[in-house]
């Protein structure tokens, strides 16, 4: 089993990814916005069994999940989804 990994609020993101495991500061910081953006997706199936006795085959119903990551140079990829959208009403708000 992988160790946990910890959880940060939207809000503190690009200052906690430019903290290393060691606790001393990531040299040269990172900006989130200057990562490229990529798309990753990935599907979620379900698996409905018929409840009575035919002979009918299971039904597989697959949706998509995107997720949005950022690629920064060094090979640090951070996954942004909620980031992406927080980011964007904060640049608008700030407008």
């Amino acid at each position: 089993m992988t160790p946990p990994l910890p959880i940060h609020s939207l809000s503190e993101l690009e200052s906690q990814i430019n903290v290393l495991p060691n606790g001393k500061a990531r040299k040269p910081p990172i900006k989130l916005s200057d990562c490229a953006l990529k798309e990753l997706v990935q599907y979620k199936c379900n698996i409905s069994v018929p409840k009575d006795d035919t002979k009918e085959p299971p039904t597989i119903i697959c949706e998509p999940v995107v997720r949005l990551l950022r690629q920064c140079e060094g090979g640090l990829s951070v996954e942004t989804t909620a980031w992406e959208g927080w980011k964007a009403k904060q640049n608008k708000s700030a407008a």
